[in-house]
């Protein structure tokens, strides 16, 4: 079926190609952020940041387009055919697949995701698949709720 504009205004693809750079660009930003409330002392050295960003763009951005490709636009599709497309429903589906996309990013990196079980770490994964959700929504243009 084609779209229609009761659902979307843009292209599902746009945001497709768009909502993946949320992450990987958003990581060391909050690093920055926390750099800078920590005072600049005992913080994140500026090229440790850097390095962050780069691993981020080799890896992390890859891992973000296959999951948005993989997870996300089947459901964003799959919704759009139920006449069920909302960004309230997509951002929902985010949310579940932040931690699990997380869990991966720490894995791939070598991180220590059991960290990522934590609470904090639940919460600021699912943090990033809201993000990443919201900015999927708002560039293809997806309305707030069904009708």
């Amino acid at each position: 079926m084609a779209p229609t504009g009761k659902q979307h205004e843009r292209s599902l693809a746009l945001g497709a190609l768009v909502s993946p750079w949320t992450v990987p660009a958003g990581l060391p930003l909050l690093f920055v952020v926390l750099d800078l409330l920590a005072g600049g002392q005992d913080g994140i050295p500026d090229s440790q940041i850097a390095g962050v960003f780069a691993a981020f763009l080799m890896f992390g951005l890859p891992f973000t387009y296959a999951v948005t490709l993989i997870l996300v636009m089947p459901v964003a599709l799959w919704l759009r055919r139920k006449q069920s497309l909302s960004s309230a429903r997509l951002c929902l589906w985010c949310i579940l697949l932040g931690p699990i996309t997380m869990y991966g990013y720490a894995w791939l990196l070598g991180g220590r995701p059991g960290e990522l079980l934590e609470p904090e770490g639940l919460l600021l994964s699912a943090a990033y698949g809201l993000a990443s959700g919201i900015v999927f929504c708002l560039v293809s243009g997806i309305r707030l709720v069904a009708r």
